[in-house]
């Protein structure tokens, strides 16, 4: 058996996976869900920027965090972190809450052309049986 899991795009809206011809988005949202099977996820790609497009029509290389909701049961903790070298701690999430980072600018990825992806990682750690998490992120894209 496996974790059951899922990433659903709220914004932009009913979007295929492919980029359009011309221009593109300021802000991506994404709900991302599972339930655990016991072995919980270790750095899994849950939002691979290359698939994504900004306003200019380029790929970015990096993103900034604005929001995040999230729910996390019979997981001690979810961990969020950037792909880059090394790995870059976005945040570390338990239990329920709701955080607006834009008043202080967002969290911004530190990182910059060239260094890894800068895709969004997530590790589940010490997930039990049933465990699940839902998150919902918004983010800025920086091209």
């Amino acid at each position: 058996m496996s974790d059951t899991v899922n990433v659903r795009w709220v914004y932009p809206p009913n979007w295929d996976g492919n980029p359009p011809d011309k221009g593109g988005w300021r802000k991506a949202t994404i709900q991302m869900t599972g339930i655990s099977d016991g072995t919980g996820e270790s750095e899994v790609v849950k939002l691979d920027i290359s698939e994504l497009r900004a306003v200019s029509g380029a790929a970015p290389y990096r993103t900034t965090i604005e929001r995040l909701e999230w729910d996390v049961a019979g997981i001690d903790n979810i961990h969020l972190q950037w792909d880059r070298n090394p790995k870059e701690t976005i945040v570390v999430l338990s239990g329920r809450g709701k955080r607006d980072y834009r008043p202080e600018g967002g969290l911004v990825d530190p990182g910059e052309t060239g260094d890894a992806t800068g895709d969004i990682l997530l590790t589940s750690n010490s997930a039990a049986p049933g465990g699940s998490y839902n998150i919902l992120m918004t983010v800025r894209l920086k091209d």
